[in-house]
Order: C-alpha cells, then sequence, then structure tokens
C-alpha cells in the first residue's frame, strides 16, 4: 500500500510532461510524509503527424523536458518546484519553458484509503530568457495561477493494489489569455509490488476567445507503465537499519483525441525518492 501511494503521489507530474503542457506539475491528492521527498526528471518526444513517430514523414517535432520535486513540510503539507522546456527541432526559435512553485494542503483523509486536497501553484514562462525570438513563438505561455481541488481513494487485497484520483482545476491566465477550467483523472492498478499501469484523462476549457491564442478545448489520454527498482531480498537476511528509497522507470504515450493534429507523445521519466 505506501508503494501504492508514492506512486502515485507522482503519476501526475509524468503525464503533464507527456501532454506537453508549460506550468507546474500536479502531483496527485496524496501528500508526502513529513521530512521525506522525491525528485522526477522526464523527457518525451511529441511528433505531428502521429505516424511519424514510426517512421512517416514528419511535419512538427518536438523535445519536452521537465525536472520536478516535492518535500513533505509537515504530514499535511507538501511544497514543490518545476521547470519544464519544450523545444522544436525543426525551428530553433519554437517552444516554450516555464517554471513553477506549488503547495498542496491536505484537508481531510479516512484509514480506506481516501483523501481530499487543495493545490495551488504559481507558474511563470521564461522563454525570453532564452532568446527574444524563442520568447515571441508561444503567446499562450503568460503567468499562470492554478487553484485546484483533488480526491482520491485507493483499494488493496489479494489481487492487488489500485487507485483513482481526481482533479478539478481553474487556471487564472494574465495579459488577456483566456481563464481555463481543467478536469483530471487517473486510475492505476498494481498487480505485483514492483510494477504498475495507468491510465489518465486530462481536458481542459478555455473560458472565452483571444486572437492569436490556443482557444481550443483538449482531452489528453496517456496510458503509461511504471516499474520499481526494489533491491533484491535475500532469504534469511537481516533487514536494512535505514529506508530503502527505491528508484522508478516509467514510459508511456499521450494523444488528444480532439486535436489530432498535435501528434503523438511518447515519454519516459525516472522517479527517485528521498
Amino acid at each position: 500500500m505506501r508503494c501504492l501511494l508514492a506512486l502515485s503521489a507522482g503519476l501526475g507530474t509524468l503525464v503533464a510532461v507527456s501532454v506537453g503542457t508549460p506550468g507546474p506539475a500536479i502531483a496527485g491528492a496524496w501528500t508526502r510524509p513529513e521530512g521525506s521527498g522525491q525528485f522526477i526528471f522526464s523527457s518525451g518526444r511529441r511528433t505531428a503527424p502521429a505516424g511519424a513517430l514510426v517512421g512517416g514523414a514528419t511535419e512538427r517535432n518536438l523535445t519536452v523536458t521537465q525536472i520536478y520535486v516535492e518535500y513533505g513540510l509537515f504530514d499535511d503539507l507538501t511544497i514543490g518546484a518545476s521547470a519544464y522546456t519544450e523545444f522544436d527541432l525543426f525551428d530553433a526559435d519554437e517552444g516554450s519553458a516555464a517554471a513553477a512553485i506549488l503547495a498542496r494542503k491536505r484537508l481531510w483523509q479516512n484509514d480506506a484509503g481516501s483523501v481530499a486536497s487543495v493545490q495551488a501553484a504559481f507558474s511563470v514562462p521564461f522563454e525570453s530568457v532564452i532568446r527574444e525570438e524563442f520568447g515571441r513563438s508561444k503567446p499562450d505561455s503568460v503567468p499562470e495561477l492554478q487553484l485546484r481541488g483533488l480526491y482520491g481513494t485507493s483499494w488493496w487485497g489479494d489481487w492487488g493494489n489500485a487507485f483513482l484520483s481526481t482533479e478539478a482545476g481553474y487556471y487564472l491566465r494574465s495579459e488577456g489569455a483566456p481563464d481555463e477550467i481543467r478536469l483530471d483523472a487517473t486510475v492505476g492498478y498494481e498487480p505485483r509490488r514492483c510494477c504498475m499501469a495507468l491510465f489518465s484523462v486530462y481536458g481542459a476549457v478555455p473560458l472565452g476567445h483571444r486572437t492569436g491564442h490556443d482557444n481550443s478545448s483538449s482531452l489528453k489520454i496517456a496510458p503509461s507503465f511504471a516499474y520499481t527498482l526494489w533491491p533484491e531480498i535475500v532469504r534469511n537476511a537481516k533487514k536494512p537499519p535505514v529506508p530503502v528509497f527505491p528508484s522508478t522507470i516509467q514510459v508511456g504515450l499521450d494523444y488528444d483525441v480532439l486535436n489530432g493534429d498535435d501528434g503523438l507523445g511518447l515519454f519516459i521519466s525516472i522517479w527517485k525518492r528521498f
């Protein structure tokens, strides 16, 4: 069960990278235990059209990278920060970059594995720091205040572990960009301690219209698989005197079913708890 909750606390971050949305990573409804943390490095590729990922003609080729860290300041309060970049391999002046900070406060939980939290995050783009032309390429990259309500629940038994995490958020966007409502959900199943299958759905609806901005709604699906590298257990070996912090590798895909021209994304992530 502890492994399941630790995985669920990081899954939203990784999918956020895969969908290629600049801004703070969202880490699910669960908070981290006081004094513990998690570092995640993610890298991905997005090509359009979708067939280009497996050798077809390529119209757009993006590389996406994100670094994310979160830390349990208290058992019911987790803080975090992230940095995100996206570069177009066909156009050096096209792309986006942003950095963010966040705080997630747990409001309620029960012994059955359910939890409710709220989260606030603030994201600032930094494309212009990289290059002036690069900064002008993404009019949608503006400072954002993100407010979210989160709910998660989990189950476990002889068949394994499973969880569901849901989020609803309002994005206050500056510089005249339309505000957004976002609704996300992720389900995960862990049949064995090492392995977890994940499936996420991410929806975004702009509230208004602005010329020069992407005003379309999106609905992205993102299946993925995570494998945790637990140390080998030797028969009759003594229990380690300190906590064990295994690494986890996650790979997955994402696709926007409302905007097929956005292409297909492939990502790989490495999680390290501390």
